[in-house]
Parts: C-alpha cells; sequence; structure tokens
C-alpha cells in the first residue's frame, strides 16, 4: 500500500514538475523518488508472492543503468509513453532510469537542463512505476494475504504447510542479505567499477543497501507503519538466546554499513576494507537465519 501511494505522489510530482520545470518541483521529485525507494529497498525481504511470480522485480529495479542507452531512447523518434515504456528492456525502465532523469549522469542536474524529450520518457517511466507498484498491492489485497495467512489449510496449494510458509520468509530474509552483499556490493567492489553500483546518480547506493538490512527486522519483527505479529513473537517465546542473536548478528550488519561514510562508487576504491566489512557481517546474518531460524522455524510448521 505504501508503495503504490508513494508512486501516485511522484507521477503527480513529476506531472507538477513537465508543467512547471523549477529547480524546487526537481526537488520534490527526488525526494519523492528517495522516499519510495526507501519503502521498496525495505521491502525486498519480501520477495516471495507476486512480486517474483508476476516479474515485479526486473520490470522495478533492474541496474547497472547505461546512461547511453537512455539517451539512445531520448534521440529516438518514439513516443515514450506507459505502453512503450512496457516494451523496453527491463535496464531501461524503473527506478533507476527515473533516478538518472531526475539527477543526470553527474548528479547535479538543474531543471532548466530538462528537454521536452526528457519529460516525455519520465512522465511515462513515472506512469510504469505506479501501474507496477498497483499491481503488487492488488495481488496481496486480492488474496495472496489470504493464502499466506492460511497456509497449511485444506486446499491451500502455494502454502499447504505452515512450514512451507515459514521457509519462504526466512529465504526471504536470508536471500536479500544474499543479494546485497555477493551481488550488489560484491560485483562493483571486485570489479573496482563505480558503473556497476545500483544507485549511482543519486548516490543512494549505501541508503539502498541499509535499507535492504533494516527490512529483515521489519520482516521478522512483523512491523512495517503498524507492529503487528512476527516471527520474533515465535522466537521470543521458545528461544530467547536465539531472538537476541538475531537481532545482534542484524545490528552488526546495519552497523558495519553505517561505518562507510562515502558514496559506494568511491568506497570500493578508498575503503575497500570497511566494504569487505560490511559485506562479511551480512553474510553472518544470513548464515544465523538460514541455519539456525530456518531450522527452529521448521519445528513449528506441519
Amino acid at each position: 500500500q505504501d508503495l503504490a501511494d508513494k508512486s501516485g505522489q511522484l507521477l503527480t510530482a513529476v506531472q507538477t514538475l513537465n508543467t512547471t520545470t523549477t529547480d524546487d518541483n526537481l526537488a520534490s521529485c527526488r525526494a519523492l523518488w528517495k522516499s519510495i525507494r526507501e519503502t521498496w529497498e525495505r521491502s525486498e525481504a519480501w520477495l516471495v508472492g507476486p512480486v517474483a511470480v508476476d516479474e515485479i522485480d526486473p520490470r522495478i529495479d533492474t541496474w547497472p543503468v547505461d546512461f547511453n542507452d537512455l539517451n539512445s531512447i531520448l534521440s529516438s523518434g518514439a513516443t515514450l509513453d506507459d505502453a512503450y515504456i512496457d516494451g523496453l528492456e527491463e535496464s531501461l525502465k524503473g527506478f533507476h532510469p527515473i533516478e538518472y532523469l531526475l539527477w543526470g549522469q553527474d548528479g547535479d542536474k538543474a531543471a532548466a537542463s530538462f528537454t521536452d524529450k526528457e519529460k516525455e520518457y519520465l512522465l511515462g517511466l513515472s506512469q510504469n512505476l505506479k501501474k507496477l507498484s498497483e499491481e503488487v498491492k492488488d495481488s496481496w489485497t486480492g488474496g495472496y494475504t489470504t493464502l499466506l495467512a492460511t497456509a497449511g489449510a485444506a486446499g491451500n496449494t502455494e502454502y499447504p504447510t505452515k512450514k512451507a510458509a515459514f521457509e519462504a520468509l526466512v529465504d526471504g530474509m536470508a536471500g536479500i542479505c544474499d543479494e546485497v552483499a555477493n551481488g550488489k556490493m560484491k560485483d562493483p567492489y571486485e570489479l573496482e567499477d563505480p558503473t556497476q553500483e545500483e544507485s549511482p546518480f543519486a548516490q543512494n547506493s549505501i541508503i539502498d543497501f541499509t535499507n535492504n538490512i533494516k527490512g529483515i527486522m521489519d520482516m521478522y519483527q512483523g512491523k512495517f507503519i503498524n507492529d503487528g505479529k512476527g516471527i520474533e513473537d515465535l522466537v521470543r517465546h521458545y528461544n530467547l538466546a536465539l531472538d537476541n542473536k538475531i537481532k545482534e548478528a542484524h545490528g552488526t550488519a546495519v552497523a558495519a554499513l553505517s561505518a562507510i561514510d562515502v558514496p559506494f562508487g568511491e568506497a570500493i576504491i578508498d575503503q575497500k576494507p570497511k566494504v569487505e566489512n560490511a559485506m562479511a557481517k551480512i553474510n553472518d546474518l544470513a548464515s544465523v537465519l538460514d541455519s539456525e531460524l530456518k531450522p527452529f522455524l521448521q519445528q513449528y510448521g506441519q
């Protein structure tokens, strides 16, 4: 719901920017991009269900983005509406082309530099992002929430046992650890190539990674805007030591990311030990989730 709401707000802000192209309106679009980005990154531990089955993730959040490819679209004669955006390859739609248009290649774009074609592309991208965000929300509220809530009930083919649901949740939590440490961070680090980072134009990559890891605790606690029931309640009831271990590993991973105090594209060159430590601590958290939390939950999910 939060993702869908914020995508609508971003679309409205883009429409305003296209009509009144001022630096203040550009700043509003940038702030809303970062806000919806926070929601998306915090929810990436939930890459189960509709967002995976309907392949929303690659259509919203594929990187790296080659600005040369984006510029070729901008120089084309195509009408860059929602239908055209739908037909583009995944790296040319979603969050990161929007990021490129709002910040520019060097992150210092001024409103006065926007071309009519950039405005057209930005509008089409924002409309497409809103449509896909609405699809995710509608899929959950249209039945998937019930499938998860009734895991183990007769006729539930998605989750025939509670164990299957628990395993899906833990796999999502451990999976985003793997994606951050061994994909988002490791690939640019090993290549020493800042162009491979996730959000280079807005210099938002470390924030992205941190929100990914924070989202694990959101899932564990059953907490986002409101605090509901979560896996935490079961673990604390039967194994307080495991709960403490999970939270300690989680806090250590977040702290390791916070220690990187320059943009990620610089850190992979100038702060290698900090990047290495963050990757190691995130992998440590994944190990606790996969080798200790999952077996614990499997006892209660028959």
